[in-house]
């Protein structure tokens, strides 16, 4: 059973953009971060999602991005993944 102190979390970008300062902050907060790395697809920050039962995935990616990342998440039968950008 998984310690439900913290979210966990994939962390990834579509671009060359690293969002590797967001998952250390991520991670210490107390989340559990899984950290997929840069020049991703939606299609793969998805299914790692779905793979590792994440609830939120975390990406630098524009807004037309993000909403393809929700889209899939539906199609996929996991709609409640929570999908946010980088900040």
């Amino acid at each position: 059973m998984r310690d439900m102190a913290g979210d966990r979390i994939v962390v990834g970008s579509v671009g060359d953009d690293d969002a590797r300062s967001a998952g250390r902050r991520l991670r210490d907060a107390g989340h559990e971060v899984i950290f997929v790395g840069a020049r991703q697809t939606p299609e793969h920050l998805v299914r790692t999602a779905v793979s590792e039962d994440a609830d939120r995935i975390v990406v630098h990616a524009d807004a037309g991005t993000l909403e393809l990342i929700e889209r899939l998440c539906a199609e996929l039968g996991v709609p409640h993944v929570a999908v946010e950008s980088v900040v």
